[in-house]
């Protein structure tokens, strides 16, 4: 039970208490001087400027407009929609105060207002992805610096607080002098620094939230200190920034296992009365995720600027993070050891689509109930999960700009890590046990045998570690020389190398008998291994209901086993101390770029209207060297092994804007992107986790033969802005993708045992194509009160496939993109006035597949029907000073759903959101 690494989960600090430390009129988007900005993607800040009439008409707009004040949250948008209207690329952003007032407690919970994205939950209780129009192929940059947390190439967002961040940016296109590795787009964090407000600066947050299934009330708090001064030296700048933030979380999960066909315990297949098969799942469970998560984060800032013309400055960002969780199951494996009774069946029929199945093509049914009593393996698993890991980030840099030239440099290190440590003790339940199925995920074990702890017996003891580590060192360097041409305007160029190092290692898996044996598992188990015989007290805590299992069980405690880890592991025979390493969990890599880039900007006007864009071309090297280990499974032995890459690619862009009016303007952008395999992903060691009494074994493996993703994208938008905080947007896009990776499930025979092989392979041609739409307005025109009142509204259509194996070795087909929903969409309604802030807020995200499993009679899809969310948020300003929130998220108790295929017959989880309710207050001074 290994958890992937925290690179796929997303920054969770509760928001709404942290945000509005800083207004955006303290955090201007968009610094006159753009030299005062220490974004290192300095080449769009430092170009030459466009015809400002669009932004001045807006200004003007803003200053003119009769009896509207202008808010923090109006503000907010309209730093937003600056940032939109001024990008050089198609982009959507969200500005520090527009964080703190959206009804989420994270940045990524908030990034799915945003037009084109998407976001999912993990079973930690927190957002775990986040995909740009369907695809999660994403760069992350701190201030336009590649930042990644453990062995992965993006950063896990929820490790940073709310509270630090002055902008997000998403860029859905490229250009030349971003960095490349993300086929979707790039999500870049800008933090505040001291030369961002006007003097000194003081904000804090507290925050209190409570969550209905974590059952507890957690403090979030920050604290931000920020100064300039001026000397004989120059202006100097600093900032300090510190956030905490803990949460105690529930995130349970019932679920069904892959479906199968139904037999007897004999082994014949059960009929319906015209003679169908009958599709049954293989067993029933609930997986509980029981936790208590703590996070801390430090960054400061200093910028000097010596005279009007350079700046220098020096960066970081320091956070940590702690998870102890309890993850206990309950299941049972009744289906195909008994003889099931009070079958009932569906109308949802089809043709059987296990392959290499006697029954294959045979027309076969879904149950919807039934009853298995017997001899049946029926059982609970306790696995302590502690888990704990930082992310650094050091930079230092400087900028100088002349009158017609404009240069930059930046040095940052990167240091990451994550380790988890996990032990596990299952113990099944003495039969006879009759298993009742009710449909759907709702199941329960008939006369609740699972509350009484005198019917476990000890079964076995599983433990796994891994440990990740990541390092970069990088530098950049970067120009903008204004050419005063008619045509062609101004050209960017700059270098860039980085040499990134990521080591993963992990323990042996496997799971160790009790002493003596099990015994008959499990009508007559060894009775010197009751649980209560070999642990009289302490050893078991009861577990939460839920709807579908609505009465209580047992399973071990979370405290005990992590207490009496070295004597558990001495009771199985095992040594003390954790398990030993596996070198089918190891890998080295160590991964050179060296990158340069070119690109010019024009512009002029075309039948009185001015335009311009930007063409360009961005080349580099990547230099991979690989260390791991082979297996061979007739020997059981590892054997060392290198394996190296050296390759060029090469990336064109090429845009162009035109401005029909001073708030009208259209997009045109084709570019080439690519995004590298995870460093997991090439890993060409072979783990093996053995197989239990009622599943086959695991087993994971990379592949070293997986090139980088290639995608040629082509973009087009139009863009009216109408009012200060108020447009309206289309666009269309179409992405040409070759060699999408994809995970594949596939049953093998490794050692004469089964195992399932989960692997990544590389996919054919393939394409994704939409359209979005987006809407925001403030209806300043109603009569007062109802002035106040706004509207965000956006929708994204998505359609995607690609040409790949249905399964490994299987047929070559065209399935859909993982991750892809066609229909995706916000409906997010405000109101601030007379010191009030409200806003409520609706995300809808349709259908997709999650991914492709091993063969079963529904096929190879697994696909999930989201939790569309509905979220509040209100605030109040006592003062100038301090501000009250109230915040609650998931009020209509929404949940998430998991199929096995196509239709809703074959549910595979639901999984309980979460509802949380806030209350906090914000100073500033």
């Amino acid at each position: 039970m290994i958890r992937t690494q925290i690179h796929r989960t997303l920054l969770a600090a509760a928001i709404a208490a942290s945000f509005g430390v800083a207004h955006a009129a303290d955090a201007p988007a968009a610094p006159a001087d753009p030299q005062q900005s220490t974004d290192t993607t300095t080449p769009p800040a430092n170009a030459p400027k466009k015809a400002a009439t669009a932004s001045d008409a807006q200004q003007k707009d803003a200053v003119n407009l009769s009896g509207v004040v202008v808010t923090p949250l109006r503000e907010s948008l309209q730093s937003a929609q600056t940032l939109k209207q001024d990008s050089r690329m198609i982009t959507d952003s969200i500005v520090a105060e527009d964080i703190g007032k959206l009804p989420d407690n994270s940045v990524a919970d908030a990034l799915q207002r945003i037009t084109g994205v998407q976001v999912a939950q993990g079973f930690q209780g927190e957002t775990s992805s986040v995909v740009i129009r369907g695809l999660p192929n994403v760069i992350t940059t701190l201030n336009g610096r590649e930042i990644f947390s453990g062995v992965g190439r993006a950063f896990a967002f929820q490790n940073l607080p709310a509270t630090a961040v002055k902008t997000v940016q998403v860029y859905k296109t490229s250009e030349a002098s971003l960095p490349d590795g993300g086929i979707a787009g790039m999500v870049d964090m800008q933090l505040f620094r001291p030369f961002d407000f006007d003097g000194a600066k003081v904000a804090a947050s507290l925050n209190e939230t409570h969550s209905k299934y974590g059952d507890h009330t957690d403090p979030t708090g920050s604290l931000l200190l920020s100064d300039r001064w001026k000397t004989d030296l120059g202006e100097f700048g600093a900032l300090m920034n510190v956030g905490y933030d803990r949460q105690h979380y529930a995130y349970n999960a019932v679920w069904d296992d892959f479906p199968k066909v139904l037999t007897t315990g004999a082994g014949d297949p059960v009929r319906t009365s015209s003679g169908n098969l009958i599709s049954a799942p293989n067993g029933f469970g609930a997986d509980y995720n029981i936790g208590d998560r703590t996070r801390q984060e430090f960054n400061y800032a200093l910028q000097w600027k010596p005279n009007d013309s350079t700046e220098i400055y020096v960066e970081g960002l320091y956070d940590w993070d702690s998870d102890n969780y309890n993850q206990p199951f309950f299941f049972s494996f009744p289906v195909g050891s008994v003889d099931p009774q009070n079958i009932k069946v569906t109308n949802n029929c089809y043709a059987n689509q296990l392959t290499g199945s006697t029954y294959y093509g045979q027309t076969i049914c879904d149950a919807a109930s039934g009853t298995w009593t017997g001899n049946t393996y029926a059982a609970t698993s306790t696995q302590a999960h502690q888990e704990w890991g930082h992310d650094i980030q050091n930079s230092i840099g400087a900028k100088w700009h002349g009158d017609r030239l404009n240069l930059s440099t930046d040095l940052s290190f990167n240091s990451t890590s994550f380790h988890e440590q996990t032990i596990i003790v299952d113990t099944f339940l003495k039969a006879p046990i009759t298993t009742v199925w009710n449909g759907a995920q709702n199941w329960q074990l008939l006369g609740n045998p699972a509350n009484n702890p005198s019917n476990y017996y000890l079964n076995g003891l599983f433990q796994t570690w891994n440990n990740q580590r990541g390092e970069q060192t990088a530098w950049r360097g970067d120009g903008n020389y204004d050419l005063n041409g008619s045509f062609f305007q101004y050209i960017d160029f700059g270098l860039r190398y980085s040499d990134h190092k990521a080591q993963y290692n992990g323990s042996v898996e496997i799971s160790t008998p009790p002493p003596g044996g099990t015994g008959d598992i499990s009508l007559n188990p060894n009775p010197a291994n009751q649980v209560i015989a070999r642990f009289p007290s302490g050893y078991f805590c009861s577990q939460p209901t839920t709807n579908a299992i609505p009465v209580p069980w047992l399973s071990g405690c979370f405290n005990y086993l992590t207490n009496n880890a070295d004597a558990i592991r001495t009771l199985y025979g095992v040594p003390t101390g954790l398990a030993a390493e596996n070198p089918g969990r190891f890998y080295h890599i160590d991964e050179k770029s060296y990158a340069g880039y070119f690109q010019i900007g024009y512009g002029n006007d075309l039948w009185g209207m001015p335009f311009d864009g930007l063409m360009g071309m961005r080349v580099e090297r990547v230099k991979r060297n690989l260390d791991a280990f082979s297996y061979d499974a007739s020997t059981n032995t590892y054997t060392p092994l290198s394996d190296g890459t050296n390759a060029p690619v090469y990336l064109p862009n090429l845009s162009f804007n035109l401005h029909i009016k001073d708030n009208l303007q259209l997009r045109l952008v084709a570019a080439k992107t690519l995004t590298y395999p995870d460093f997991g992903q090439l890993n060409p060691s072979l783990s093996l986790n053995p197989g239990t009494i009622n599943r086959a074994g695991v087993a994971s493996s990379g592949n070293p033969d997986l090139k980088p993703i290639r995608s040629n994208n082509y973009d087009a938008s139009l863009e009216y802005y109408f009012a200060p905080a108020s447009y309206v947007s289309g666009s269309v896009f179409y992405r040409d993708i070759n060699g999408y990776i994809q995970n594949y499930v596939t049953d093998v025979t490794i050692g004469g045992q089964p195992y399932q092989l989960n692997s990544p392979q590389s996919a054919g041609s393939g394409h994704l194509d939409g359209a979005e739409v987006a809407y925001q307005q403030f209806f300043d025109f109603l009569p007062e009160p109802l002035n106040g009142l706004g509207v965000q509204l956006n929708y994204t259509y998505i359609e995607g496939s690609t040409r790949s194996p249905q399964f490994i070795g299987g047929p070559v087909v065209t399935s859909p993109l993982q991750n892809v929903s066609k229909n995706n969409g916000n409906a997010v309604l405000m109101y601030e006035k007379f010191g009030w802030s409200a806003r409520l807020a609706y995300n809808y995200r349709s259908r997709f597949i999650d991914g492709f499993n091993q063969p079963t009679v529904a096929g190879v899809n697994d696909e999930i029907k989201p939790a569309n969310q509905v979220d509040f948020s209100l605030g109040y300003d006592i003062n100038k000073y301090f501000t009250v929130v109230f915040n609650a998220t998931n009020i209509l108790g929404a949940n998430l759903h998991q199929y096995w295929g196509d239709g809703d017959t074959r549910p595979r989880d639901i999984r309980y959101q979460d509802r949380t309710y806030g209350l906090g207050v914000r100073f500033k001074l």
